[in-house]
């Protein structure tokens, strides 16, 4: 299995991008064996082995080498009752657009998975047959990613996820966006960041853009976003706003 090359041109940053997989086994011998499938199928795959949550959160908070994707595999039942779907939620928090292939030697936990996102589930006594499969998928959606939203404030320049932000406000001269985990002040105007954004942001009053994708609710004249805040829907919107919500919705149920 080939793992995709960076698109631009020779010598750059994406050329050098680098694919990690981490993996969250605890059982010792189930691990080893993941690690030698896992090498067999993508060789040029980067493993990282951890077996709970304390491992896990010191490389989610660890640095990161430019240009890395992550994908995670992560084992349901854990030691000392952790729970890899727990995790997984975690996982999202922190590193928001990394794939999680989940698996587990219990057929009954491939129902619980549907509570958090994720893009394949692996039945362990078929993981030969199932893992070129499932890391074609999460590679696919490593791919299939918007690229990074790219601001200025001054001199400074930063490239955002968009699976990260939360919404935008325009203040006077300038956009604040909100994402998970900080607030970037940036000179471009809402229309000119939304035509660098997927269909999942939506200007919904004349100061603020929503992300779809990180909505709690819709209460008609605001919405409730992932993290707790509100955000005003202007009348001349609601309309438009509550179709198009709806429709985003019905997608999102449709992937599932």
């Amino acid at each position: 299995m080939r793992l995709p090359e960076g698109s631009a041109g020779k010598g750059s940053m994406e050329d050098k991008k680098q694919y990690e997989l981490v993996l969250c086994e605890n059982d010792p011998l189930q691990r080893e064996d993941m690690i030698r499938i896992l090498s067999q199928l993508a060789p040029e795959l980067v493993i990282r082995p951890v077996t709970g949550s304390l491992e896990l959160q010191r490389l989610l908070q660890g640095p990161q080498t430019a240009g890395t994707k992550r994908i995670f595999l992560m084992d349901i039942v854990l030691d000392n009752g952790e729970d890899g779907i727990d995790l997984a939620r975690y996982i999202h928090r922190l590193d928001p657009g990394s794939p999680v292939i989940f698996m587990s030697a219990y057929l009954e936990k491939s129902c619980e998975v549907y509570d958090v996102e994720h893009c394949y589930f692996i039945y362990k006594p078929q993981k030969e047959q199932r893992l070129k499969a499932a890391l074609s998928r999460a590679l696919r959606q490593l791919q299939d990613q918007p690229k990074p939203l790219v601001i200025h404030d001054g001199t400074a320049i930063y490239r955002v996820e968009p699976s990260s932000i939360l919404c935008m406000e325009r203040v006077r001269r300038w956009t604040f966006i909100t994402c998970r985990n900080r607030v970037l002040k940036a000179r471009e105007d809402l229309r000119t960041l939304l035509e660098q954004l997927p269909d999942s942001f939506v200007q919904c009053h004349r100061s603020y853009v929503v992300n779809y994708s990180m909505t709690a609710a819709f209460y008609g004249t605001e919405f409730e976003l992932a993290n707790g805040l509100r955000i005003p829907v202007s009348r001349a919107h609601q309309a438009e706003i509550r179709q198009s919500y709806s429709r985003f919705l019905l997608r999102e149920e449709s992937l599932c």
